[in-house]
């Protein structure tokens, strides 16, 4: 019996230890591994790809446009330590040829040691409809083959927000202001307030739009868009033909003891793009959405 006990003793504690084992082995491996590579001043590092992968959620996709993602590949570790030599690399995606048709710009490169960047892009186009809430999960890796071989790469899991209206905000550090960009791929129009035989919700070809009275269109809309933000954070421009606009639909707050705008809706026609500017009260801080600032500083809704 006492042997019993301690054969099931040893097997518990081998349970333990041995994947502990294996997990630090690993553990030590790899910063051994990236040791050797700095200490031979080797750095191969991405602004959107990491070592052991990261994942990327985003839910700004309109589902009928394409998806495009920029990514660059650098040499360096700061702005003193860079690798001394050129960067040989590969770049390759996975995702499902059913559903999208992901494309890269290239899919191999060279970082020089004096341009000390790199760069690529993919473009994610949908071979189906997609609905409310369907994503798409696309694989990115990029390999550097010489002079180490080191991997970087991400999944994005990419979910479409709205059916046909895609968004995006763009900004840099030390810029004084954001750009809200929308774009609407939807080709008709829905009536927003009946008249004659149209009811609420009926949905009007683009060419049945056209035949309307001006009284009427404006009692339609191809998609109505409400953007809401923090006045602590950004401030939109007033001069902005959207604020001016008398379609819109403008709310305030009071920050600081000064009246703001915090939120507008307006109504958008088919096919159509829209930018808005937003200033800043931190400039060192980057808004850009996806895959930069983890959630959007200005809030969008559609309908």
């Amino acid at each position: 019996m006492k042997k019993k006990r301690l054969i099931i003793m040893f097997l518990i504690i081998c349970m333990i230890v041995i994947p502990f084992g294996f997990t630090f082995g690993k553990y030590i491996t790899e910063n051994i591994r990236s040791y050797i590579m700095e200490t031979n001043h080797f750095f191969f590092n991405s602004d959107k790809l990491q070592v052991g992968g990261i994942t990327y959620e985003v839910n700004n996709w309109g589902g009928a446009d394409n998806f495009d993602i920029q990514f660059e590949l650098n040499n360096h570790k700061n702005n003193i330590l860079t690798s001394e030599g050129d960067i040989a690399y590969t770049v390759s995606v996975t995702c499902d040829a059913n559903d999208v048709i992901c494309n890269l710009s290239s899919d191999s490169g060279i970082i020089y040691e004096s341009e000390k960047t790199d760069s690529f892009s993919l473009t994610v186009i949908p071979r189906r409809v997609f609905q409310d809430e369907e994503s798409v999960t696309v694989g990115v890796t990029a390999t550097s083959s010489s002079p180490y071989v080191q991997t970087l790469s991400a999944t994005y899991i990419i979910t479409v927000g709205k059916r046909g209206i895609s968004y995006q905000i763009t900004d840099s550090v030390n810029s004084p202001y954001l750009t809200f960009s929308t774009t609407n791929a939807i080709d008709s129009y829905v009536v927003r307030t009946a008249f004659g035989n149209h009811t609420v919700g009926e949905i009007i070809t683009s060419s049945d739009y056209i035949a309307l009275s001006d009284t009427d269109k404006a009692k339609c809309a191809s998609a109505i868009i409400t953007l809401s933000w923090n006045p602590a954070d950004v401030v939109i421009d007033t001069t902005s033909s959207i604020v001016t606009s008398s379609t819109s639909t403008i709310t305030t707050t009071t920050y600081n003891g000064i009246s703001y705008i915090n939120s507008i809706t307006f109504p958008v026609d088919i096919l159509s793009s829209t930018e808005v500017r937003f200033y800043k009260w931190d400039v060192s801080k980057n808004y850009t959405y996806p895959l930069v600032y983890p959630t959007p500083i200005v809030t969008f809704s559609a309908s």
